[in-house]
């Protein structure tokens, strides 16, 4: 079965998805990064708090929606020639969600004239990382991701190529 028939995506709207997309964010951190992200940090992921970051992002950035039998499962996010957010739920990793999503967003920015994109993503996100490069992303940087009680986290930056 396709991606195309399992799936479907759509793009996000402002001041209508932004609830749905706090909720998959907050679930899909808490999927992702036991072990990678300190526990207290994923026990205080606060939808309330994603939605209102959430409310200002789909407002400055064009995001889409991965959904099953109409339930979401993954999102996309681009602000200028950045991916900021892929996040796919674990039970529909390796069904081409991801990659459907990624297309998307490169698409998009694209559209907007770039002939590169970029990502950053936690070092220690080994599956992430891996993904990215089976997709022609290259390693270019890396930096703290910047939360003060764990300035010892990392993130790096991918680039890839726009060959549209």
């Amino acid at each position: 079965m396709s991606v195309l028939t399992r799936y479907q995506t759509r793009m996000a709207w402002p001041d209508q998805d932004e609830s749905l997309i706090a909720r998959l964010k907050v679930v899909c951190w808490r999927e992702a990064y036991p072990g990678i992200l300190p526990q207290p940090l994923l026990d205080e992921l606060s939808v309330s708090r994603s939605k209102m970051e959430w409310a200002r992002g789909l407002h400055e950035g064009i995001a889409w929606i991965a959904e099953q039998a109409g339930e979401p499962v993954g999102f996309g996010h681009v602000r200028d020639a950045e991916v900021t957010t892929l996040y796919v739920r674990k039970h529909d990793h390796r069904h081409g969600v991801g990659r459907e999503l990624l297309s998307h967003c490169f698409d998009e920015i694209a559209c907007l004239g770039h002939a590169g994109a970029h990502l950053w993503v936690l070092e220690k996100n080994t599956a992430a990382r891996a993904f990215y490069e089976r997709l022609g992303g290259r390693m270019t940087a890396r930096r703290p991701v910047g939360f003060p009680r764990w300035p010892h986290i990392m993130e790096v930056r991918y680039d890839f190529a726009l060959d549209r």
